[in-house]
């Protein structure tokens, strides 16, 4: 037997034109809600207690981001489509149908 090698094929302008719009390494709609949530608590506090956490937000969804860039609307999307039954509280925050 010949053992093929065979190597993966990576074609740079297919992998840009899939990835969403990313600004400062995070996707754009997820950067500028977390610069208007802090801004907003920042109007709210009338303090500049928005600007650490910027910061420590920013850090966060950069470290999301570094995986997977969508990972925020995978995360909204999971949520939405498969919600925790009704019964998960009585069982201890489980779900209950799971067959373990």
């Amino acid at each position: 037997m010949s053992s093929n090698n065979y190597q993966v094929e990576i074609d740079i302008l297919a992998v840009g034109l899939t990835r969403p719009p990313m600004f400062m390494g995070v996707n754009l709609r997820l950067f500028f809600g977390v610069v208007i949530f802090c801004v907003l608590i920042c109007i709210d506090t009338h303090t500049f207690y928005g600007i650490p956490l910027f910061i420590v937000l920013y850090l966060a969804t950069l470290k999301m981001s570094a995986k997977d860039a969508n990972f925020f609307m995978l995360w909204v999307k999971w949520l939405s489509k498969t919600p925790p039954v009704l019964n998960s509280f009585f069982w201890g925050g489980t779900n209950s149908y799971e067959s373990w």
